[in-house]
């Protein structure tokens, strides 16, 4: 069985209206919601868990482009990656029967629905020296503390500590001393083009995030050919999993570009 299962879900708006709250929040609802019909007792842990979730989300978007509304008639999409494989199965299985998305409080008529799935192996595995990161959608971290810190930041180390721990958790154990090059500058940051950008998730909670272009190199002095295959992994997992905080609200969407 596949490792990651992509559901990418087509609807047609039923009606105008705008965004109450950054979209991703609403595709975060739809999820559990979905997941009530299928198995409300593993719903309800999933979301009362402190666990890392096993799945990420896109917010909603059109033409490759995050919106802020919706327009009666027009088509828009987004995507639920699980790392769990049965929930993905539940939830293609769900929404093949289904004629309707509902979505926004509207049932909104079903255009389409992709599945793709992916396995460890089909993962990038070739050495990386140099690439660049369009963070998509805000990213930012949370550094533990008393108060927890919020960074909303490109931080080599903080992107794929995170990434390693995602992946750890679903895929496959990362070493401790690929965290350990991590922090000793194996990887850093060589050119940016970033913004901070405000968004609301909750009802009166906002959120920070960057989000842009960021280029990335592998100094030689620490190079280390394995750690760049596990770079490269890491970098193609996080195009599925989301990288930062509230993955499951959207934050975090990323598309790589290797530049050798």
């Amino acid at each position: 069985m596949s490792d990651i299962v992509k559901v990418t879900i087509e609807f047609e708006a039923l009606e105008s209206k705008r965004f109450r709250m950054y979209s991703g929040a609403f595709v975060r609802g739809f999820v559990y919601w979905v997941l009530s019909k299928t198995n409300r007792t593993f719903a309800e842990k999933l979301h009362s868990s402190k666990n890392i979730s096993p799945f990420s989300v896109t917010p909603v978007m059109s033409n490759g482009k995050v919106v802020d509304r919706l327009e009666e008639g027009k088509e828009y999409k987004f995507s639920v990656t699980f790392f769990v494989p049965e929930i993905g199965e539940a939830m293609k299985n769900y929404l093949v029967s289904a004629e309707n998305v509902y979505f926004t409080a509207a049932k909104n008529p079903l255009r389409k629905i992709g599945v793709k799935y992916c396995d460890k192996d089909s993962l990038s595995n070739k050495p990386v020296s140099k690439f660049n990161i369009d963070f998509i959608t805000p990213c930012y971290f949370r550094i533990p503390s008393k108060s927890y810190r919020f960074v909303p930041l490109p931080i080599p180390n903080l992107i794929f500590r995170n990434l390693a721990r995602i992946y750890s958790a679903f895929i496959s154990e990362i070493s401790h001393e690929y965290r350990e090059w991590l922090d000793a500058g194996g990887i850093v940051v060589s050119g940016l083009d970033i913004e901070t950008q405000k968004v609301m998730l909750k009802k009166m909670k906002w959120d920070i995030g960057f989000i842009g272009k960021v280029y990335f190199n592998l100094p030689k002095d620490t190079y280390n050919e394995d750690f760049a295959r596990i770079t490269s992994k890491l970098l193609s997992f996080g195009e599925y999993s989301n990288v930062g905080d509230s993955r499951t609200s959207g934050f975090g969407v990323i598309k790589v570009n290797f530049l050798e």
